[in-house]
């Protein structure tokens, strides 16, 4: 699988799923690591309620280390997260 081309349709895709108000619940956890082990790369975005400029960066984050995987971008309230690094040719 080639990741880098997987980044970019993941980058015009629309969101995998959706960060809501009740926050980084443990199903929440459990849906992202299901998408990941079936997209290998996904899109997630959170909802105003939930994040704001300055507390973006910490919940993806966290999201990344409780699912294992790795944030690849954060652009405005959107984040992608994958199950391996991207290699930079």
């Amino acid at each position: 699988m080639d990741y880098q081309k997987e980044f970019k349709k993941t980058l015009l895709s629309k969101p995998h799923c959706t960060l809501g108000k009740q926050g980084i619940t443990e199903e929440f956890i459990l849906h992202v690591i299901k998408l990941l082990k079936r997209y290998k790369i996904i899109k997630i975005k959170a909802l105003k309620t939930i994040a704001s400029k300055s507390n973006i960066d910490s919940i993806a984050d966290e999201i990344s280390k409780l699912t294992s995987s790795y944030l690849l971008d954060v652009r405005g309230k959107i984040f992608i997260l994958s199950l391996k690094p991207i290699k930079e040719n």
